[in-house]
């Protein structure tokens, strides 16, 4: 037999061995690869743009960063000053500390503050001072949800003595200082 009949007879024992599912499949592996073909030139050209714009992003951050360390560097009281809550947000501390303290059940009965300018009056400091009644897993959870969310709060003095009767009940004698920047 000749080279052209054999291949002819080949390709008819292919065609027989494969059925209809099989030409089906083959011809859906054709489709994607023709497709993947005519596609990867256009995705090879947007993945460059992509990686292109990342580099240029990064570089803007790294230019950005060194500048922001640079000055951070040059005056670093100033960076602190400026990272510090107005001087107006403390009648909302000291009304978030009450109503922290009544959904923790710490019974507050009065507040004592005073005020210190430090920083060279660049900054206030609000010496917060109270009583403060409650068991000790709830002063526990009141003082860390504060000092979690008010980086600017510090925990000077913290006393505790159990009531007189012996029971759960802790008499809690804590100091805060809360600093913010001068309105000034």
């Amino acid at each position: 037999m000749k080279r052209g009949a054999q291949l002819l007879l080949l390709g008819r024992f292919i065609a027989v061995q494969l059925g209809w599912p099989g030409w089906l499949g083959l011809g859906a592996f054709i489709v994607g690869a023709a497709g993947l073909l005519l596609v990867a030139p256009q995705l090879d050209s947007s993945n460059a743009a992509s990686a292109t714009a990342v580099e240029s992003l990064q570089h803007r951050i790294d230019q950005m960063r060194n500048s922001a360390t640079a000055e951070a560097a040059r005056d670093p009281v100033a960076t602190l000053v400026a990272s510090l809550p107005p001087a107006g947000a403390v009648a909302q501390f000291v009304a978030e500390i009450q109503r922290r303290a009544e959904t923790e059940a710490v019974q507050i009965d009065r507040t004592e503050y005073r005020v210190q300018p430090i920083l060279g009056q660049a900054a206030q400091r609000y010496r917060l001072s109270f009583p403060a009644n409650s068991d000790y897993p709830h002063l526990r959870v009141w003082l860390e949800s504060l000092l979690h969310d008010y980086p600017n709060l510090t925990l000077d003095e913290l006393s505790l003595r159990r009531a007189v009767d012996g029971g759960e009940e802790l008499e809690a004698h804590v100091g805060m200082s809360f600093l913010v920047r001068d309105s000034k």
